[in-house]
């Protein structure tokens, strides 16, 4: 004779009791929605290479650089040409980075000179920070 299966069904209410006892009360985030939706825009505008190279090269700077000392310098080569992005694409990719908060610039004539924003770099890394903490 075959033995019976006595084991009980598992119900609704069993589950939704195993989940209570899985979770933590309390948890929440620290960061807010605002706060969460803007330091994702600053790290959206970082996670480009020639952005970060941009940075990189600004950073090392006291004063500003001019959009045409990046030509040629920063942004990954062309795979067929071996060439960086031309002056076009590097005005894009500071577009980005001053909407973001990341540079600040000023025009004089016809050239932009831009530098960091360290302030908005100290709001990344406290971010870091925080989560590492």
């Amino acid at each position: 004779m075959a033995a019976r299966d006595t084991e009980q069904p598992v119900t609704i209410s069993a589950i939704l009791a195993a989940a209570r006892a899985c979770c933590q009360p309390g948890l929440a985030p620290r960061l807010s929605d605002d706060q969460a939706e803007t330091l994702a825009g600053l790290f959206k505008a970082l996670a480009d290479p020639a952005r970060l190279q941009i940075l990189d090269v600004l950073s090392q700077h006291d004063g500003t650089v001019c959009v045409c000392d990046l030509e040629g310098l920063v942004g990954l080569p062309d795979a067929e040409t071996g060439q960086r992005p031309r002056q076009s694409t590097i005005s894009h990719h500071l577009k980005v980075l001053r909407l973001a908060g990341l540079v600040g610039y000023e025009k004089r004539g016809l050239w932009a000179y831009y530098h960091v924003r360290r302030e908005r770099l100290t709001e990344v890394q406290a971010l870091l920070e925080l989560l590492r903490a």
